[in-house]
């Protein structure tokens, strides 16, 4: 039985053996029809040949940064270093054409996990070795370079003998909020977690799934990755820059290969309303997919209601969506919505979530906003909303920081005891009862669903009031037809002991449009949904708004390049 395996290589040698054959990942190269194809079989043997070569140069336990583009060889290298008894550190990769400008995330993590081994293509090797100040970077750490080599079986691989209590992976934060930081993820967390998953989501080995998000992201990881080999089904899998460009792709795997479960950001359903035409949408039959889960950033009752809405015709039900919630820290699912059930949503006041406080709107004026329900903690876990001020619980009606404790819950962060302390450690002031994961997220329960309101350290305060960076984006986005599409953030910085709103903004190429016009529909669309006034605002290169590959905005990296690039300007705007 699979409930009874301690570590992902159990999973991965059983899966090979009740089912070779079956495919586990169908990877699209192009994003549409050209195919690469790994079987449960292929995946074991390939795995258990890289991880051969591991053991002869790494010891176990010993962190292997992988930086492989995504796709076969990919998961090839993220199992085989699991096989090695290893500790994979997934990544996004440098583009070895621009290896200056694009190895300074990796430079940083590799500082700080330490690594015996990188995994990583000739020409990535090449161009790291070809500037001398960068191959320093490197000194003492071995390469696996990923070539014919991988296909020979022929050396001998020993089972490396995990218990649940090992480190599976290091999940290195998105840096959304702050400088990355490691997760120490288990083999028990993410073991706990996929059966989690596989119960909420009634998956079993007969469905089919799509996923874009790349799995150098948590969700991408678990979800995409991870979960078709807990559960023994095949996905379909799509390079995520190729859905950024083209996101009919996405709908278009899931009608072709009638996928039952697929997820994504908010924000990924909202670019399928504005790319996919109609004469696109109509050749789509979405009438399988299931379970389309939306998490990872704010959810928008209006994006699930229009989604539904355009894609209806084409079979697509409304009660398919399954909002959720969750974080690296907590491994990757905390609380969703059950499927096949169909979610809920509090309109609320404003002005009274600013105050921490839970207040129904009447309405749908200027002062009401919608949250999701993010539906029950997965089991087996504990859920509380705690005042972030006096770390007693939140009375019912407030708003606090959500905390969490089980198995789920990851052992902290590598190489940083200080912060593994205080966010890993959270204990009622009252009662002493813990430790608790502070989220830093905060939210309220109401008939034990959670909704979520946003992300405590995101959080801007201006005459004593609370405002959250996604609302003043939304507003922002809607002001002007010149703003290219997500293309706006918002956030604060502290100038003479006084918090400054800073919006920046990236604009339409090829597109006709005042620039007066622009900054006064962006200061009166605030200033009447808001009551603020805007400190600055600049217009910004394309590529300046920092995401996650998942597509979150990266406040704490677009506030430092504001800083470095505008601070000290005279305001012109």
């Amino acid at each position: 039985m699979i409930d009874s395996k301690k570590s992902l290589v159990d999973v991965l040698l059983f899966r090979a053996q009740k089912q070779p054959d079956k495919i586990i990942y169908r990877f699209l190269v192009d994003g549409e029809s050209e195919e690469e194809l790994l079987t449960f079989k292929s995946l074991a043997q390939l795995s258990k040949s890289i991880g051969a070569r591991l053991q002869r140069v790494a010891h176990f336990g010993a962190r292997v940064l992988i930086l492989v583009p995504n796709g076969i060889d990919f998961i090839t290298s993220f199992f085989g270093t699991i096989c090695a008894g290893a500790v994979p550190v997934p990544l996004s990769p440098p583009h070895h054409a621009r290896i200056e400008k694009t190895l300074t995330i990796a430079l940083r993590i590799l500082k700080d996990c330490n690594p015996e081994v990188v995994v990583l293509h000739k020409k990535l090797y090449e161009a790291i070795h070809s500037k001398p100040y960068l191959k320093r970077q490197f000194n003492g750490v071995k390469f696996i370079l990923l070539n014919e080599d991988k296909k020979d079986l022929s050396l001998e691989w020993k089972n490396p003998n995990i218990l649940v209590d090992h480190l599976a992976f290091l999940q290195y934060t998105s840096g959304s909020t702050s400088a990355p930081k490691g997760v120490m993820v288990s083999h028990g967390n993410v073991l706990n977690n996929l059966r989690a998953i596989e119960k909420e989501m009634e998956l079993n080995e007969t469905i089919e799934s799509v996923f874009w998000l790349p799995p150098f992201h948590d969700m991408g990881l678990i979800g995409g990755m991870l979960q078709p080999l807990y559960t023994g089904f095949t996905v379909t899998l799509i390079p995520h820059l190729l859905f950024l460009q083209k996101p009919i792709r996405w709908l278009w795997a899931i009608s072709k290969f009638k996928a039952y479960i697929s997820g994504a950001p908010n924000f990924a359903y909202e670019l399928c309303l504005k790319k996919i035409k109609p004469e696109e949408r109509d050749k789509l039959d979405l009438s399988d997919w299931k379970v389309a889960m939306n998490g990872a950033e704010p959810i928008s009752v209006n994006t699930l209601e229009e989604f539904e809405a355009y894609f209806n015709s084409v079979g697509f039900q409304g009660s398919s969506f399954v909002p959720c919630y969750g974080l690296a820290e907590g491994t990757l699912m905390v609380a969703a919505v059950s499927s096949h059930q169909s979610y809920a949503f509090k309109k609320l006041i404003k002005t009274g979530i600013s105050a921490n406080k839970i207040e129904p709107a009447a309405d749908n004026g200027p002062d009401s906003t919608e949250i999701v329900s993010c539906g029950k903690v997965i089991d087996n876990h504990q859920l509380l909303i705690v005042n972030p001020e006096t770390e007693n619980l939140s009375e019912s009606n407030e708003v606090g920081e959500i905390w969490l404790k089980g198995p789920c819950v990851t052992k902290g962060y590598w190489n940083n005891p200080e912060a593994t302390e205080h966010l890993f450690h959270g204990f009622l002031t009252d009662t002493r009862e813990g430790p608790f994961l502070r989220t830093g997220d905060l939210g309220f329960l109401e008939n034990e669903e959670l909704y979520v309101v946003g992300r405590r350290k995101n959080i801007m305060i201006f005459e004593g009031k609370n405002f959250y960076p996604h609302d003043i984006e939304r507003v922002v986005q809607e002001a002007h037809y010149a703003i290219q599409p997500m293309g706006c953030a918002a956030f604060s910085i502290e100038d003479n002991q006084r918090e400054r709103l800073i919006v920046v903004v990236e604009v339409r190429h090829n597109t006709n449009f005042s620039m007066e016009n622009l900054f006064k529909s962006i200061r009166s669309s605030i200033n009447e949904e808001f009551s603020l006034s805007v400190d600055d605002i600049r217009i910004v290169p394309r590529g300046f708004i920092a995401r996650t590959t998942s597509g979150k905005i990266k406040h704490y990296e677009c506030k430092n390049k504001y800083i470095t690039n505008y601070q000290k300007e005279v305001t012109a705007s």
